[in-house]
């Protein structure tokens, strides 16, 4: 309970802090339709600890579900970061947090442990978590997940970020660097 809470405040502190450095994005998968959860409401974004260039530290993923793969269980979530811009370094299962937020608030309210983790590979920019979970996901939900070792880019300037869920909903993320 107190690492949910943690969570809630650090999510709270990075996107007041972030300003331009929290952009949304647009789901290719769910044409701008909102779900039924509460969480819906809410766009793609992406949350960095620092947004300044040449920074390194967690960044945050917070994707709505879309109708083309509620239903299905949580399984994998992959960002790929533009090439020979960003580094992406290795993480261990234990500094990876996952977890859904249904009601829109920004608090997970479901949090999978380093356990439910499966693998965590990545290359220079990219990564993909696979995770073994009973989840069963909802239109609206909002999957987060908080990779701890992103570098940024050494110039400033708007990257656009890949984000997919179960290997099916693909999202571009623009990403500001200041």
């Amino acid at each position: 309970m107190q690492r949910r809470t943690f969570l809630a405040a650090a999510s709270i502190g990075i996107a007041a802090t972030a300003g331009c450095a929290s952009i949304t994005g647009t789901d290719s998968g769910s044409e701008g339709e909102s779900g039924s959860g509460d969480g819906s409401a809410e766009g793609e974004r992406i949350e960095l600890a620092d947004g300044a260039p040449e920074a390194t530290g967690a960044q945050t993923l917070r994707v709505p579900v879309a109708e083309s793969i509620a239903g299905q269980t949580l399984s994998a979530v992959a960002a790929t970061y533009p090439r020979e811009r960003f580094v992406v370094d290795s993480a261990s299962h234990d500094a990876i947090t996952v977890g859904v937020d249904r009601t829109g608030d920004g608090a997970l309210d479901e949090e999978f442990g380093s356990d439910a983790i499966s693998g965590a590979n990545n290359n220079d920019y990219s990564f993909t978590v696979t995770m073994d979970t009973a989840y069963e996901l909802r239109e609206g939900d909002v999957v987060v997940l908080d990779y701890p070792t992103v570098s940024n880019p050494q110039e400033a300037g708007e990257y656009d970020v890949s984000i997919t869920l179960n290997d099916q909903q693909e999202t571009v993320v623009p990403v500001a660097i200041e």
